[in-house]
């Protein structure tokens, strides 16, 4: 039976490993990053313009707050199409695409975990950390797999 380079698993299986991260963690959380991104838009868009016509947001704020809402879920959805585009690279064992990944996961990860900090009542904001996780953490663990600079 024909070996790796390590002397230890079959020669496709580092390529199935890489495929399976890919398939099965980063394609999801990119995809549900672009949904969640246009989905917060939307909703807070919505949402703020109600306020204002109540009066719950000062007028002359109210521009800038609308701004802010529309431009976080751009933000957010940006961020899965960064991932998107790494795909090509994470697929073929590229350690710089790799670390994009994991900084995007990671950063995902804090937010989700310091808004929940900050406002406890809003489980929702876990999403964020569930992504992040998703993102990183079988990145972090298999970044030796990675072959290719």
């Amino acid at each position: 039976m024909e070996l790796s380079e390590d002397g230890l698993s079959p020669p496709g299986a580092r390529n199935m490993k890489r495929k399976t991260i890919t398939n099965i963690c980063t394609i999801p959380a990119a995809l549900f990053l672009v949904l969640i991104g246009i989905v917060h838009s939307m909703v807070n868009f919505s949402g703020l313009r109600r306020a204002l016509a109540r009066g719950e947001i000062a007028a002359r704020l109210g521009d800038s707050v609308l701004f802010n809402a529309v431009f976080s879920g751009l933000f957010i959805s940006l961020l899965g199409l960064v991932v998107l585009l790494l795909l090509r690279g994470l697929r073929a064992g590229s350690r710089q695409a790799c670390r994009v990944a994991a900084a995007i996961g990671i950063v995902l990860g804090l937010l989700g975990l310091v808004g929940y900090i900050r406002v406890p009542t809003k489980p929702l904001i876990l999403i964020s950390l569930f992504l992040g996780v998703l993102l990183a953490v079988p990145i972090l663990i298999w970044r030796r797999e990675l072959t290719n600079p």
